[in-house]
């Protein structure tokens, strides 16, 4: 697939952040990287599996962990590259995109990629077409 620079150097930073994955259990290594927009960094993460999994931090939270550490604030993403070692590539699960839905527009563009290449582009919207935004407004008890 065809992406710009600035996607091709996040993609080569998720697989190299993939490599880095800690996931001695099920061998399913994960990286991540994401731009937020107005800055030109990139920031990325892998994902850390332990013992007890509800304990594991999959890539996409540790990546947003690292733009929130390094930018503070509230910045909103511009993309997100997903780098696994698995056939078929992995999406975002369910929790990672409710955390990365506080930092996006439903037209975020996520780019999923197996370890070689990035063989899809999806809109966020694609993925979790009914994002919690904000809490809802209490109508009665």
């Amino acid at each position: 697939m065809k992406v710009s620079d600035e996607v091709q150097k996040a993609f080569e930073l998720a697989q190299k952040s993939r490599k880095n994955a800690y996931a001695d259990y099920s061998k399913v290594k994960v990286g991540a990287a994401m731009k937020a927009k107005g800055n030109p960094e990139l920031f990325a993460g892998a994902n850390v599996e332990v013992v007890v999994n509800g304990a594991s931090v999959c890539a996409e939270r540790s990546a947003v962990s690292d733009m929130i550490t390094t930018l503070g604030g509230k910045p909103e993403l511009e993309f997100v590259v997903v780098c696994s070692n698995t056939q078929p590539a992995l999406y975002p699960c369910g929790v990672c995109l409710q955390v990365m839905s506080e930092f996006c527009s439903p037209e975020l563009d996520i780019y999923i990629s197996n370890k070689d290449e990035i063989v899809e582009k999806v809109k966020f919207s694609d993925l979790l077409p009914n994002q919690y935004s904000e809490l809802p407004k209490v109508l009665d008890e």
